[in-house]
Order: structure tokens, then C-alpha cells, then sequence
């Protein structure tokens, strides 16, 4: 299915991802990752890593010794981790410099790799065939396309963000779309939404997910 919003163009693949297909380059540099500094971002940041790292722990099954935080942004979740975590990494497109963690510019092999609301930015995800790592811990926003239509997505959709946000999920597509890439779900919660309240009453705002690489 193609359709447009607000004069950009739109795809649901075959997972039931809606896709953007005339996405442009978007610069993503030090700037953009102050944004996280700002008051309202910064309100409950610390109970919102403590979630994510609870949720990671408990995913992965075993104590971790080595995590790469991908698209690491302001370094919020590095920070809040890093004493608890004998060896951590962060990947990210603006290199931002981090505090008493590393930051590289690959993904390297980890036990864990997490992806708190980056999966939706790549361009490209073909990347997650390949990756050396056999837990993934994620949030995306969760879009609700499929059951609340086209005028829902064009007008009430706060996370629809042109050439940012390329990619939208529902947890149904998320699954399968991993799952096409060789990972299977293992957990699945909306725990971020008591941080990060839903702007449309009734629907869920944030998905968190958890995968395992196939065979392990």
C-alpha cells in the first residue's frame, strides 16, 4: 500500500512497517543530541535508564560484560550504566565525546547492543543480519496506522517526522520485521509510557522490545 502525508510519500511493506520511500538526508550533529538536555527530556531521565536497564538485565538473562549503546545521543543511558557494566561502548553518527565510557566509530562485537529510539532513523537496516552481538534491547515509537488510519497518521501522529523518523512499527511488524532479519522476540512492554505519556489518550506511545539472535 502507497499513500502520501502532507506531500510526502509513504509505503506499508510487507511486514507492515509504513515506510517513508522519498526520504532525504537528515543532519544529525551535536546540536541535534542537545536536545536531550533540554528540562522537559532531562524530567525523569534517570527513572527512565533505570527502566531500560532493568528491562536489558532481565532480557539478556545473565549479568552483562560488555554493551554497545548505538545512537548514544546526550550519553544519558551510558552514563546512568556504566558502573554497573564492566566494559561500555557507544556507536554514534555525531562522535559527541562521552564521559569515562568509549565511543567508537563501528558497532563492535557485545553481548548486548541497545537502540533506544534509533531503529526508526537508519536509512538502512540491513545492518541487523550481520551484527556481532546476541541480545537487542529497543524502543521505537509505536505507530498505530494499521487501526487508526491515514488521518490519525497525518494529523494527530507526533512522532510522523519526515527523513527523521523513516521508519513507523507496530509491534505485530516489529516482530516480524526482526524476525526476517534473524532475530526472535523474547519480551515485549510499554513500561516507557509512565516517563513519556501518550499525547493521544488511549494509545500506547512507546514500544520496548527485546530480541535474541536466532540459535542462541
Amino acid at each position: 500500500m502507497k499513500f502520501k502525508s502532507h506531500e510526502r510519500a509513504y509505503e506499508v511493506d510487507q511486514y507492515g512497517v509504513v515506510t517513508q520511500t522519498d526520504a532525504r538526508p537528515f543532519k544529525y550533529d551535536p546540536k541535534y543530541s542537545a536536545i536531550y538536555d533540554k528540562p522537559e527530556y532531562r524530567e525523569g531521565s534517570n527513572i527512565l535508564q533505570a527502566l531500560r536497564f532493568g528491562f536489558v538485565q532481565a532480557a539478556h538473562g545473565r549479568p552483562i560484560n560488555t554493551l554497545l549503546d548505538v545512537g548514544y545521543g546526550n550519553g544519558a543511558f551510558i552514563d546512568f550504566i556504566k558502573k554497573h557494566v564492566p566494559y561500555v561502548y557507544g556507536h554514534d553518527i555525531t562522535g559527541v565525546p562521552l564521559d569515562g565510557a568509549y565511543s567508537l566509530p563501528e558497532m563492535v562485537k557485545a553481548e548486548v547492543y541497545t537502540f533506544w529510539d534509533v531503529l526508526e532513523h537508519f536509512p538502512s537496516l540491513d545492518f541487523l543480519r550481520t551484527i556481532p552481538v546476541e541480545t537487542i534491547c529497543l524502543s521505537l515509537p509505536y505507530c498505530h496506522f494499521i487501526t487508526e488510519g491515514i488521518d490519525w497518521f497525518n494529523n494527530a501522529y507526533h512522532h510522523r517526522k519526515p527523513d527523521e523518523h523513516i521508519r513507523h512499527f507496530n509491534p505485530t511488524a516489529l516482530v516480524a520485521f526482526m524476525a526476517a532479519h534473524g532475530w526472535r522476540c523474547t519480551a515485549f512492554g510499554n513500561q516507557e509510557d509512565m516517563i513519556r505519556r501518550p499525547k493521544n489518550e488511549g494509545l500506547q506511545n512507546i514500544i520496548s522490545a527485546a530480541f535474541k539472535r536466532n540459535g542462541y
